[in-house]
């Protein structure tokens, strides 16, 4: 005997059993992307809800029926006992399934002027409101992290590069305070993109035009929690993959700045090199080579980065080409978004993680630098322009004798106190930029 046919919302005066292959097609993955966000789609049905009840399309008595109902789903959720199956196709069918099946008429209500097409977009919005506070708070952690380590080896001298040559001094602060800066950045394009664009309400726009009732929208923002209302209702399902872009684009720049940590930590920690020394607790091993200890993570947040900007892309080609309107393969940016985010949330703890087990090595720091006569010609070049020769001739002069250049570490501490110019390595401002960083979250 076969199962009964799950009757879907959308059955008009027949049930129809709908092909299994098409079924499981059609539902892809999304319904594990849905899983996660139920308790944002109960929470924005509640406040639609409370709307139906304000322009009388229910009674107070009903709306209390429906709180209870969503309480329970909440409930049965935080005990593992609300999961979407294949057949519920969505979490907002299976919401409105339990509702009609627990409070008969009432629940039947909960859907009036509204489609899911509207619901989808809300639910996405609100996690993405819920998601971008997440990625604030990690991103600033990080950021004022690498503040201070810069702090701690703020003077500690190191070789910086142009065209992978070593070029002119620096110091471990200014190496680090820079990422510091670059994650500053990018939590202010986090920023715009969420206050400007995901804080807003796309709830009350139906199917994409509209429905005949009066609501109140900007009430309605207010209840839920957004900043304002998405006006037009064509744009509000036009806008589904654009804005979700959009928070993927910031996380991008997020991932691009760790890219480059990632990569300078495992140029820096080579044997060639060793500027810097590696806890054995961020490190791993090799199967065969008793020797090896590897940056693993690092390496990973580099791969990683490539993920997270394909993500972006795949977005991108979701919503090309695509006419005005709700369309269902719309549901395929919920993979990459929810990968983008994972994969930045993920990468931000992890080098946290790699910045407290990392410290300069400044015996072969110094060493490197005073290896190489090269690295202070320009500082050279600078002296003799303080004596009153023009900078071209001082130049050609210290130039045509590099072989001839003799340096203490003593010069070396003196010559980066020098740059007291604002970010120079004499005045990274560091207490200035901490404290940006905090205003920022």
């Amino acid at each position: 005997m076969s199962d009964p046919i799950k009757k879907k919302i959308w059955f008009k005066d027949k049930a129809v059993q709908v092909n299994r292959v098409v079924e499981e097609y059609n539902a892809g993955e999304d319904i594990f992307y849905d899983q996660e966000m139920i308790p944002d789609d109960v929470w924005c049905s509640r406040c639609y809800a409370r709307l139906l009840e304000r322009h009388n399309l229910l009674t107070a008595e009903e709306l209390k029926e429906l709180e209870q109902g969503l309480d329970e789903i909440l409930e049965l959720y935080e005990q593992g006992q609300f999961i979407l199956k294949l057949e519920d196709e969505d979490c907002h069918t299976k919401i409105e399934d339990y509702l009609i099946e627990r409070l008969g008429d009432t629940g039947k209500k909960i859907h009036t002027g509204r489609s899911r097409n509207d619901q989808v977009l809300v639910m996405m919005r609100w996690f993405l409101k819920r998601k971008v506070t997440v990625l604030r708070k990690k991103a600033t952690d990080l950021a004022l992290k690498c503040v201070e380590f810069a702090k701690k080896y703020e003077m500690i001298a190191m070789p910086g590069y142009t065209h992978m040559q070593k070029a002119m001094p620096t110091t471990v602060g200014t190496w680090m305070g820079s990422f510091a800066e670059s994650l500053m950045d990018d939590i202010k394009v986090l920023n715009i993109i969420a206050d400007e664009l995901v804080d807003q309400n796309p709830l009350g726009s139906g199917a994409g035009y509209g429905s005949p009732f009066d609501f109140d929208r900007d009430w309605l923002s207010k209840e839920i929690g957004f900043a304002r209302t998405q006006n037009n209702v064509i744009y509000c399902h036009n806008s589904r993959g654009k804005i979700e872009g959009m928070v993927l684009e910031s996380c991008c720049q997020i991932m691009l700045t760790l890219n480059r940590l990632a990569c300078d930590m495992l140029f820096f920690t080579t044997q060639e090199f060793q500027f810097f020394r590696i806890d054995d607790s961020v490190a791993t091993g090799s199967s065969i080579m008793p020797q090896k200890k590897n940056l693993d993570a690092a390496e990973l947040i580099r791969g990683r980065t490539a993920t997270v900007i394909s993500c972006r892309s795949e977005m991108t080609m979701n919503v090309l080409n695509k006419i005005s309107g709700y369309h269902r393969d719309g549901q395929e940016i919920k993979r990459p978004l929810f990968l983008g985010l994972k994969y930045t949330e993920m990468s931000l703890e992890t080098m946290g993680v790699l910045i407290d087990n990392i410290e300069p090595n400044e015996a072969v720091l110094t060493k490197s630098m005073l290896d190489c006569p090269g690295l202070f010609a320009a500082h050279k070049a600078f002296e003799k322009v303080k004596e009153g020769i023009t900078f071209r001739d001082a130049y050609r002069e210290v130039g045509s004798g590099i072989g001839e250049i003799k340096v203490t570490k003593e010069d070396i501490d003196r010559w980066l106190r020098m740059s007291t110019h604002q970010g120079g390595t004499g005045n990274l401002q560091l207490d200035k930029i901490e404290k940006q960083i905090r205003e920022l979250f």
